[in-house]
């Protein structure tokens, strides 16, 4: 009897073994919108450093042709900051997953995913083969709304979603709560069957930390703090979701 099960358990495990990934236990966050100027650069370098700044061995993997997270990388590197891995590889439509997969090998334990706008198609459904979790930003505006709308819609009818439902969170980004499109923001993520996990503040201190080469989280500055539990509930609510990953076999892993 005892044999039957370990046999059938090795079953399950096998089926959920990725194909040629060197770190099956990589956890790889992918920061996605379809529109442009919403803040998807603003969240992959945030999270990287919320990472590095808890000495996570930690991979930031620049999509956009624009390459404005491998630019931060670099201004953190003349800082004297060295602890983020970067990674670039501008995502094309025709771009075969095998070259995507071939790129990430090196990354370390976690990677986190800066992809370009106008991200659909075969491109965003091979983004999402990489990735196990993608967070979303959302701008407190009417034509944002209705883009996060039809991108959300994109990736639930996406074959690789199809096939294994990834985990997905809206954040709200450059919002000011006291305000009548707030409030609409507010509405239409409550109404989703999504995480709706912080919002985050329209603030100065996030354009102070990139010309210092860091991440809000990292920032030595009292007016921070609030900034700073808004990133650390995103933190806490990613590592739900890894340990989630880590304990189910097969849970979730990118195929």
């Amino acid at each position: 009897m005892h044999e039957q099960t370990s046999t059938a358990a090795e079953e399950i495990v096998s089926s959920a073994r990725v194909v040629q990934d060197q770190a099956p236990d990589r956890f790889t966050v992918l920061i996605a919108n379809a529109k442009g100027g919403c803040g998807k650069t603003t969240l992959a370098t945030n999270l990287a450093s919320g990472y590095a700044a808890r000495h996570w061995p930690v991979s930031l993997l620049d999509m956009d042709p624009q390459q404005s997270a491998d630019l931060w990388l670099q201004q953190r590197r003349r800082a004297g900051i060295d602890n983020i891995h970067g990674l670039t590889f501008p995502l094309e439509s025709h771009t075969p997953v095998t070259q995507m997969r071939a790129r990430i090998r090196d990354a370390r334990d976690v990677l986190v995913i800066d992809s370009p706008a106008g991200l659909h198609g075969q491109a965003l459904d091979q983004a999402l083969q990489l990735s196990q979790v993608v967070l979303i930003p959302v701008l407190p505006s009417p034509i944002d709304i209705r883009a996060a709308t039809r991108f959300l819609q994109t990736i639930l009818l996406s074959p690789s979603y199809q096939r294994r439902p990834r985990r997905l969170a809206v954040i709200a980004n450059r919002s000011r709560q006291r305000t009548r499109m707030y409030a609409q923001l507010n509405l239409f993520l409550n109404s989703l069957k999504i995480p709706f996990l912080t919002t985050l503040r329209d603030t100065q201190l996030y354009v102070q930390a990139v010309d210092q080469g860091k991440g809000i989280q990292e920032l030595e500055d009292r007016r921070a703090e609030e900034d700073q539990r808004h990133w650390q509930t995103v933190m806490e609510w990613l590592e739900i979701q890894r340990q989630l990953i880590r304990s189910l076999p097969g849970f979730l892993h990118p195929r």
